[in-house]
Parts: structure tokens; sequence; C-alpha cells
């Protein structure tokens, strides 16, 4: 069972890095009322304002849940990533 939750960590990591690796370099935090932060410029954004696509689902063995990692593109042209427990 380890063998299979740590295949799923280097799933997850191996995915944020090639998306950092094709310009998704911002990081992304849900809020609690819905928006979204960019963590870099500390510029939030609606839900309905970005374009959001989910990427990779897998198991985090640090939190014991499964994440799901998307990607975010605004308006401005910031582009980033989301790791949620959520589908968006």
């Amino acid at each position: 069972m380890k063998n299979k939750i740590s295949r799923l960590n280097v799933s997850i990591t191996n995915k944020v890095i090639e998306l950092q690796e094709r310009g998704y370099d911002c990081d992304f935090l849900l809020l609690n009322n819905g928006n979204l932060l960019c963590m870099q410029t500390n510029t939030k954004h609606l839900l309905s304002s970005v374009s959001i696509n989910m990427m990779e689902h897998g198991f985090d063995f640090f939190s014991q849940s499964y994440k799901n990692v998307h990607t975010i593109e605004t308006g401005n042209g910031e582009r980033g990533v989301l790791l949620t427990e959520t589908v968006l």
C-alpha cells in the first residue's frame, strides 16, 4: 500500500512541476468566500472570471486526502496552479 501512495504523491508532484515548466508559475489559493487568491501578486479573482482546468487527481500522503491539481488562467495574464480537495 505504501508503494501505491508514494506513486500517487509523485504523480501530483510531477504534474505541478510539469505545469510550472509550461509557464503556470503562480500559486492560487481557494478562499472561504469562493474567490481565488494569487499568492505571488496578492490579486483576488472571482471563480466565474477565470479559466479552470482539472489536470490531475491523486492521494496526498501528507494531508491523507485526495487532491486535484487545476490550472488557472486569468484575464490579466496570470497563469498558475491550484491544489484542492474538490473538483472545480
